[in-house]
């Protein structure tokens, strides 16, 4: 690479990263002071509300769907108090007074009336913080268990062998994960099932995701009670195998916050969510998505989990002077990771808690050797410190060939943190041996000699992705996110609200408590 082709990349990165840091505040600000009907599900979550209602529909979301039905800025005080006040008078339970709310036995809307009273509000108060102290005294046992656990058995080699479960039903995921752990995965990771109110605003299910719903389906492998069933037999395999078993779940949806509660509660070590993909995959509107993911990554970090943003979802704007189609949607790829990882890191995350997607999913598989090196190299310059994760498309698509890949990327940097393998518990202890035996290689090269920079087409194209990216967020910031997408039919904006002050709950749910998100988080 000629040293002006080195200066180029860093002024467009360094430009890259200014733009994000710049959007990421300004959507980072408008996230805090609003809320949302996910917001008020975690909540409900964190106090105690689980399950279904009679009707099949998610309990806290059926709760949240009475209590603002009929006048949604009842959004801005919170449901918290209001429910609070509820259990108090009739002297129910979290669980049992959501199901007389879901049965509309119990107006919530009403009892938020009665707390302008002062006499009635101190009560509520009291018996709200006995419930999120009890959440808190969750996350906190749950921290302290997997930093123990950690510990007595050790952390895997970098990078660790994972794989993602596809059973639905959670007690198959569960013997399916107890084998693959036994075979050599360190990590598995389960997908969340979407959420009712995206199944709402989607109009029924989308034929990728039809799976059974109701209270006669089997508990989901990614639904809280199946995670429990998961964390159990994680653990009891780790403990016969000698080693922590780490669990991971995904979702793209409307119910990051919600997500983030459960997986302080059953101990999921990583969370793979990101605002720009809910925005890009289900057309999330873009306030609404920053909202949800703003309050997820606050309770995130008090869980201890690790947060993982995936390598940007497919977006490319015209842009006349990139050279071709995959170099135009690398650089949008590029640029909305970027807006993310700042998104995060204006949210209190910190560079070794954050780990992100080092492979977009839209490479073809031809040219997945050479665009691979692009796509962790650019990372690897743009984001220092971060893990990468090589998502299980790659492995699934490149095969054999991924060990011999791995070991070309790993010599680039020893940031990669996670790679993905086909799920098969007999290829497992395979993956694993060629993955060990790369980082090997990788290990010598880089002990011999230097990697060289970019040259000749690497070089166009890397700083054809860097231009485009730059442009890309040029875009957003004249034009707002949307005008990425073209004319859409945006979904959860009619269920975000601003943020009314004195709620008890917001301010519990945005409190990150001293040393909750420890910095020796390796996979």
């Amino acid at each position: 690479m000629t040293s002006s082709g080195t200066t180029d990349l860093a002024a467009s990165a360094a430009t890259l990263l200014d733009l994000a840091e710049a959007l990421a505040a300004r959507f980072a600000e408008t996230a805090r002071s609003h809320t949302s009907v996910a917001c008020q599900r975690a909540i409900l979550r964190a106090i105690g509300v689980t399950g279904l209602a009679p009707n099949g529909r998610p309990l806290a979301l059926e709760v949240v769907r009475r209590f603002s039905t009929a006048n949604r800025r009842l959004l801005r005080g919170g449901i918290a108090l209001p429910f609070a006040l509820a259990a108090h008078e009739y002297d129910l339970e979290p669980q049992q007074l959501a199901l007389e709310v879901a049965q509309g036995h119990v107006d919530l809307a009403a009892e938020a009336e009665l707390l302008r009273e002062r006499s009635r509000s101190g009560p509520a108060r009291a018996l709200l913080d006995t419930w999120l102290e009890s959440a808190d005294d969750r996350f906190e046992a749950n921290r302290v268990a997997r930093a123990e656990l950690a510990e007595l058995f050790g952390a895997p080699p970098s990078p660790c062998v994972a794989v993602e479960l596809r059973a639905f039903d959670a007690r198959e995921a569960a013997a399916d994960a107890a084998a693959l752990v036994g075979a050599g995965a360190d990590l598995v990771r389960v997908r969340v099932p979407r959420d009712g109110e995206l199944r709402d605003d989607l109009g029924g299910v989308a034929a990728e995701d039809e799976w059974p719903v109701g209270p006669d389906a089997p508990p989901p492998a990614g639904s809280q009670r199946g995670l429990a069933l998961l964390r159990a037999a994680l653990d009891e395999a780790g403990a016969r195998h000698g080693g922590y078993a780490r669990l991971a779940a995904r979702r793209v949806g409307l119910a990051a916050p919600e997500l983030a509660v459960v997986a302080g509660f059953e101990r999921v070590d990583a969370v793979f969510v990101d605002p720009l993909e809910a925005i890009a995959e289900f057309a999330v509107d873009p306030a609404r998505a920053f909202v949800d993911h703003a309050l997820a990554e606050a309770l995130l970090l008090r869980s201890g989990a690790r947060l993982v943003i995936g390598p940007g979802p497919l977006v490319a704007p015209e842009a006349p002077h990139t050279p071709d189609e995959v170099t135009a949607a690398s650089g949008g790829a590029l640029a909305l990771q970027a807006l993310s990882r700042a998104f995060a890191l204006r949210n209190g995350w910190s560079v070794d808690r954050l780990d992100l997607g080092a492979f977009p999913t839209f490479i073809p598989p031809r040219e997945q050797a050479t665009r691979g090196l692009l796509e962790v190299g650019l990372r690897s310059m743009l984001f220092p410190g971060h893990r990468l994760v090589i998502d299980v498309h790659v492995a699934e698509a490149t095969g054999a060939a991924l060990p011999a890949l791995l070991g070309a990327w790993l010599a680039q940097g020893d940031q990669i943190g996670a790679v993905f393998v086909p799920h098969a518990a007999a290829e497992v202890g395979r993956a694993r041996d060629g993955l060990r035996g790369a980082g090997l290689v990788a290990d010598a090269f880089a002990n011999a000699r230097a990697v060289g920079a970019y040259r000749g087409t690497a070089l166009e194209r890397a700083s054809a992705a860097l231009e485009h990216a730059v442009g890309v967020l040029r875009t957003v910031e004249r034009a707002g996110l949307a005008a990425l997408f073209g004319p859409r039919e945006w979904l959860g904006a009619e269920g975000m609200e601003t943020w009314g002050s004195g709620d008890p709950a917001g301010a519990w749910a945005w409190r990150v408590e001293p040393g909750t998100s420890p910095s020796s988080g390796d996979w």
